[in-house]
């Protein structure tokens, strides 16, 4: 296709960082589909998940994968940060920074039609120790698309802004994609939204629906944030999904009105509340999830197990629990062949990647 790869880097509006890894693994999987050698690089990732005798990324495990990349993990993520980076990065020499992720940049990018470039956040990371993805995409020549997942005027103005500042410092920006729209907002980001980008200069190559399956954690991920013991229906963890969380404190009467207006949840209760547990294992529950390290009755286990409820046990109170399931979403992992497929079924289906392509071969 080129001779030289093109390399496109995504990143987010500076009041959000997730959406980036589902959407550069459906854009992958269409462009190989289409006979192009595409590569993966993150040149700053988080060492969150055991792997071996090392910490690694898990979206990296992820994309090498499912694409298919031989190259070492080192070399496509060279650099591996924790929570707290900046004194890593600041103890680190930024010239030796920047000669470990372009020469793993440049051989990943051997043979390669197309790198794409997943940043940890927005354009703005490592701005204070003068390593920010701007500089980055400098370096590797890469042009900037921006995937939105939160979609309110707040994001617009901050979209705008990280918009000029790219351009500012003489990077190619190529547009957005807007992720995870729920219907009920479509109306609006057309007649409002879509002009003002346009206005600003903004290219806006797709507009992704909101599905539930990709944004809904499991029940094995909540188990797996909740170090939980599963007391029913193991095997159902990694297949059903959790909307909503609901707690039971009430009447069994007044729970099981509630309960009936929210189908697919976790209801969050008490071992010793059968009561409360039965109404649910009566209505559409994905989970029951138990707190205190109560052990429920053998009939609410038997009632969960003939429903295929799965029922875990968490040592927390149930203030605890709910504030531990606050930041919890659904992540695509390796091995998740729903969500992978999903993944590149909504790239396909809802983004203009044939123009995107079109335009970075003739830019």
């Amino acid at each position: 296709m080129h001779k030289k790869p093109f390399g496109i880097c995504v990143t987010t509006p500076r009041i959000e960082h997730y959406g980036k890894t589902a959407f550069c693994l459906g854009l992958s999987q269409v462009l190989m589909d289409e006979g192009l050698k595409v590569g993966y690089f993150k040149p700053f990732s988080w060492s969150n998940v055991p792997y071996g005798n090392i910490r690694i990324d898990e979206d990296v495990l992820l994309m090498r994968g499912v694409l298919g990349i031989q190259e070492d993990l080192r070399v496509i993520s060279p650099v591996q940060l924790g929570y707290n980076y900046l004194e890593k990065l600041s103890a680190m020499d930024r010239d030796v920074i920047f000669e470990t992720i372009e020469e793993s940049y440049k051989k990943l990018a051997t043979d390669k039609d197309l790198v794409v470039v997943e940043m940890v956040r927005d354009v703005f990371f490592g701005s204070s120790v003068s390593l920010s993805a701007l500089e980055i995409c400098k370096r590797l020549d890469l042009k900037v698309l921006m995937v939105s997942s939160v979609h309110t005027d707040a994001v617009i103005d901050v979209t705008v802004a990280e918009k000029n500042h790219i351009s500012w410092m003489n990077v190619s920006f190529l547009g957005l994609v807007m992720d995870g729209v729920a219907d009920a907002d479509l109306d609006r980001i057309k007649r409002v939204y879509l002009p003002l980008l346009e206005k600003n200069g903004i290219k806006v190559w797709g507009i992704i629906p909101d599905k539930t399956e990709m944004r809904s954690p499991t029940a094995l991920e909540i188990k797996d944030l909740l170090n939980a013991e599963v007391l029913a229906c193991e095997d159902k963890l990694g297949e059903v999904l959790v909307e909503k969380y609901l707690i039971g404190a009430m009447t069994p009467d007044a729970a099981l009105k509630y309960f009936r207006a929210s189908p697919r949840k976790a209801v969050i209760t008490g071992g010793d509340r059968p009561d409360i547990c039965l109404v649910a294992l009566e209505t559409d529950t994905s989970l029951l999830l138990l707190t205190g390290n109560i052990h429920p009755s053998p009939v609410v286990l038997n009632k969960a197990q003939e429903r295929g409820v799965p029922v875990l046990l968490v040592p927390y109170d149930t203030y605890t629990t709910v504030n531990m399931l606050q930041d919890i979403a659904g992540k695509i992992k390796y091995g998740d062949k729903k969500r992978v497929k999903l993944a590149k079924q909504l790239i396909a289906e809802n983004v203009d990647w044939r123009g995107l392509l079109k335009f970075l071969q003739e830019a």
